[in-house]
C-alpha cells in the first residue's frame, strides 16, 4: 500500500469481489471522503488555535506595565480627565450658585403672596360690611403689613475692639407712600444715627437716603433703591370722626409688624402737654433730658385710644379701607396710658409733597408775635400773672391778638398793627394762638389769606400776601 492511500476499515472478505457500480463500491466511495473532510477540520483548528494563543499573547503583553501606551488609550485617557474636570468644575458652580438662587427664589414666593394679598384685599374691603370688625382687621392688616417698614439709625462705632461695627442707636417705623422707594416717617426717629437702616415686610433689607426733614412737624421723608414695593393709600384725614375705628401698625419694643385697633377719641388737638415732647412737664422728664420734637403751633394732631409704643413712630395710622389717615408720633407718658397722638394725613400729604418738590418744608409766614385774648387784657393792664383762681372763673376770648409786628414783614406791608385781634382767616373761625399760627404756617408762601381782625372795637377783613418762613 502506498502512503498516500487512505485507511479505511476493512470489510469481511468474500468470496466474489465487489464490481464498480455496485453498493458496496459506493459505500466505499463515501466512507473516504467523509475521512477526508474530518482530517481538513482538525487542521482548521489548529490553525484557529493557534491564531488565538498569539492574540492572548499580544493582549497580555499590552497590558504589561512596562508596555508603551497605544494612541487610542491616550486619547481615552485624556477624555475621561477633561469629562472629569468639566465634572467638578459644574458640581463647584452649583454649590455656589444653588443656595442664592434658592433664597431668590424664596424671596420671589414671598413677594408674590404679599402682592396678592396686598390687591386682593383691596377688592374686599370695598365689599366688606363694618360690622364685620374682626374680619375688617384681618384684612387690613393684610393690606397694610406690606406696606410698613422697621427702621433702625446706627453710627459707625471707633471704639477698641469695636472698630468699624454699627451700633444700633435707634429705631422706629415707616410707611412706603410710594413705589419709587419714598418712605414717610418722623424725624425724631432718625436723630440719633447717621446710617438709616430700613427693612421690609418681605425681609429685604436697604440702606435709606435721607431727602428731607421737617422738625416742626416732626416729619421726615427717605429714599431707598427697591423694586416691587407695594405702598399704602393715602386716605383724607378730614373724614375720620370721632368713635371711627383705626389701626395703628408698627415695631413697638422693635416688635415688627405689630397691628392694635382703637378708635378716634378727638381731633385737632395743639396742645402736647404730658408727651414725650413736652420738656417743661416735670412729671414727664423724671430728671432726664429729653429729645426736642414738634411743637404744638405746627401740629394738629388727631388722638386716639389705640396702643401706641416705643418704636411706634413713624409709623401709619389707618382707616377700615387701609388707607392712610394719619402717621403716629407721641403718646401720653413714657409708656401707653390709653393716649396717642397721629399727624393728620392732610397735614403729612403737604410735607410730604413739599419736600419731594424742594427738599425741605417752605412754611407761611405773617412776621407777627401773637399771644391770647386774655394774655393780651393782662398786659395790658400791667398784671403780669394771674392768681389761679381767677385763671380757671376767667371767661376765654376766641382769637389771637397781635403783640408784635416785625418790621419789612409781610404784615407790616399789609397794614397789621400791634393791638389787632385776628378772629378767622379765610372765612375759618381761629380758636387760638396756636390755632392762628398752625394755620398761617400750613399757607404756601406766595399765597394770599384774608384775615378777619378786630381793631378798636370795629370789625375789618384785610387781604395779605404770605411769605416765607425764615430758617
Amino acid at each position: 500500500m502506498n502512503n498516500d492511500d487512505t485507511l479505511v476499515p476493512l470489510e469481511p472478505e468474500s468470496d466474489n469481489p465487489p464490481m464498480v457500480g455496485s453498493p458496496s463500491v459506493e459505500l466505499l466511495s463515501e466512507r473516504s471522503s467523509s475521512s477526508t473532510g474530518a482530517t481538513s477540520t482538525v487542521d482548521v483548528q489548529r490553525s484557529s488555535v493557534t491564531s488565538s494563543t498569539t492574540a492572548a499573547l499580544s493582549s497580555t503583553a499590552a497590558l504589561s506595565p512596562t508596555a508603551t501606551l497605544s494612541p487610542t488609550a491616550a486619547s481615552l485617557f485624556a477624555s475621561t480627565l477633561l469629562s472629569l474636570s468639566v465634572v467638578l468644575a459644574l458640581l463647584g458652580a452649583l454649590r455656589l450658585l444653588l443656595p442664592i438662587t434658592l433664597e431668590q427664589s424664596r424671596y420671589s414666593w414671598y413677594r408674590g403672596q404679599l402682592r396678592a394679598e396686598y390687591e386682593a384685599s383691596g377688592e374686599q374691603l370695598k365689599q366688606v360690611s363694618i360690622e364685620g370688625l374682626s374680619t375688617v382687621s384681618q384684612i387690613v392688616s393684610r393690606r397694610v403689613l406690606p406696606s410698613v417698614v422697621h427702621i433702625t439709625t446706627s453710627d459707625q462705632f471707633q471704639g477698641l475692639g469695636f472698630q468699624g461695627k454699627k451700633m444700633t442707636t435707634g429705631h422706629g417705623s415707616g410707611v412706603i407712600v410710594d413705589s419709587t422707594g419714598l418712605i414717610l416717617t418722623n424725624s425724631h426717629v432718625l436723630e440719633e444715627g447717621q446710617i438709616i437702616n430700613v427693612y421690609l415686610a418681605d425681609e429685604r433689607s436697604c440702606v435709606a437716603e435721607l431727602l428731607g426733614s421737617d422738625p416742626l412737624t416732626d416729619l421726615a421723608v427717605l429714599k431707598i433703591n427697591a423694586e416691587e414695593l407695594l405702598p399704602i393709600s393715602w386716605g383724607d384725614s378730614d373724614f375720620a370722626e370721632v368713635g371711627s375705628p383705626v389701626w395703628a401698625v408698627g415695631s413697638p419694643f422693635g416688635l415688627t409688624g405689630s397691628i392694635t385697633f382703637g378708635i378716634v377719641s378727638s381731633k385737632h388737638r395743639l396742645d402736647l402737654t404730658g408727651t414725650q415732647y413736652d420738656s417743661a412737664n416735670p412729671l414727664n422728664n423724671r430728671g432726664k433730658s429729653r429729645k426736642p420734637g414738634p411743637v404744638a403751633r405746627y401740629s394738629d394732631l388727631m388722638q386716639t385710644d389705640v396702643a401706641v409704643n416705643p418704636g411706634n413712630s413713624g409709623g401709619p395710622l389707618v382707616n377700615g379701607k387701609g388707607e392712610l389717615i394719619g402717621i403716629n408720633t407721641a403718646i401720653v407718658g413714657e409708656s401707653y396710658r390709653g393716649v396717642s397722638f397721629a399727624i393728620p394725613s392732610k397735614l403729612a400729604k403737604q410735607v410730604f409733597d413739599e419736600i419731594v418738590q424742594s427738599g425741605r418744608m417752605r412754611r407761611g409766614w405773617l412776621g407777627v408775635e401773637f399771644v391770647s385774648a386774655n394774655r393780651w387784657n393782662m398786659l395790658a393792664q400791667g398784671e403780669f400773672e394771674l392768681e389761679i383762681g381767677n385763671q380757671e372763673t376767667m371767661t376765654e376770648r376766641k382769637g389771637a391778638v397781635i403783640n408784635r409786628v416785625l418790621p419789612e414783614s409781610p404784615a407790616a406791608e399789609a397794614g397789621l398793627k400791634v393791638g389787632d385781634r385776628v378772629i378767622a382767616l379765610n372765612g375759618s373761625i381761629v380758636k387760638g394762638v396756636d390755632d392762628t399760627i398752625f394755620q398761617i404756617g400750613s399757607s404756601l408762601p406766595g399765597s394770599s389769606i384774608e384775615i378777619e381782625l378786630e381793631r378798636s372795637g370795629e370789625i375789618q377783613t384785610i387781604k395779605v400776601k404770605i411769605g416765607q418762613r425764615p430758617e
